[in-house]
């Protein structure tokens, strides 16, 4: 059985005030919308509520006995939907953040100290790995926001492009002493190389915007690691060309630990290849506070390209 959960409130307030006048007071409306509301409940419950003593009307005994439960466990229910309520309202409780480490330093840390301070109910769980490993962890509900470095081609995620990261191929002075500034196609397919995966993710994008899409990709991959920092490492460790985002290699450039290789320059051809990162969420995600106020804080600044200064 279906039945008004406003009269059921009408009517215990009716029984609290002792006339239709004082409850619709109480309540806000007219008294007449009070005798609505309880003859439509008494139509729903197939009960007589009230009974007519004189010129004043008052509960019956099945009345007297709804209202007694009522009063016991009503305002518990009505605190239960408030809580409910409140998760669709109030920025309150845990929001579980995944992304790549890297970009997530520059990128995410800065955004996090004021967002915690705008919402002080709010909690962050943030882990960091590799985009497909996010992508899983996303689509299993383990994870409510992922910063991804692919795009997005599961249906049943969303996402929005957050940044643009610029690639940079960087070797030690060490190894380029050795070897020699390479400048042609033919000087850096000589190289050796460090690279990110099999499919040579940022090495492939730079490598085609340099050389063209017909030049035959680099042959001599001494490492493949899926892990930014250590890439760099073993760069700077002068075990050969590495192909990174400028933001993660910014420091080591600065202190000269590896610099920056520049091929000659062709017609046509980028100074830099850039890639997209994306903020995804699951299109079938409830909508509760938090996750909103958390995504929409995140993505508020618009796409941001993130540059070496100078």
């Amino acid at each position: 059985m279906l039945v008004n959960h406003e009269a059921l409130w009408t009517l215990l307030e009716v029984s609290r005030a002792g006339t239709h006048a004082a409850a619709a007071a109480r309540l806000g409306v007219t008294p007449s919308a009070v005798g609505q509301q309880l003859k439509a409940l008494e139509g729903q419950l197939g009960l007589t509520l009230f009974e007519r003593v004189g010129r004043r009307a008052r509960l019956t005994t099945a009345g007297a006995v709804l209202v007694a439960r009522l009063q016991e466990h009503l305002p518990a229910v009505e605190a239960a939907v408030e809580e409910a309520r409140a998760e669709q309202t109030v920025v309150r409780g845990e929001v579980r953040l995944g992304g790549p480490a890297p970009f997530c330093r520059v990128w995410l840390r800065p955004r996090l100290p004021p967002l915690l301070a705008h919402y002080p109910e709010l909690t962050l769980s943030v882990r960091f790995d590799v985009a497909s490993v996010l992508v899983r962890r996303l689509l299993a509900g383990e994870v409510d926001l992922a910063v991804l470095s692919v795009p997005v081609e599961e249906v049943a995620l969303e996402s929005r492009a957050i940044a643009q990261e610029e690639f940079i191929a960087v070797a030690a002075p060490r190894y380029l002493g050795e070897r020699g500034m390479p400048r042609t196609v033919a000087d850096f397919s000589a190289r050796r190389y460090i690279a990110f995966d099999e499919d040579l993710a940022m090495l492939s994008p730079w490598w085609r915007a340099a050389f063209g899409p017909r030049a035959p990709l680099p042959q001599g991959v001494v490492c493949h690691i899926s892990n930014l920092d250590e890439m760099l490492a073993l760069a700077e460790a002068g075990c050969g060309i590495a192909v990174l985002p400028d933001y993660l290699v910014e420091a080591s450039l600065s202190a000269g630990q590896v610099l920056a290789l520049t091929p000659e320059r062709r017609r046509g051809s980028l100074r830099q290849p850039r890639a997209t990162l994306w903020l995804a969420w699951r299109r079938a995600a409830a909508p509760t506070a938090r996750l909103l106020a958390v995504r929409d804080w995140l993505l508020k600044a618009g796409p941001a390209v993130l540059q070496r200064p100078g």
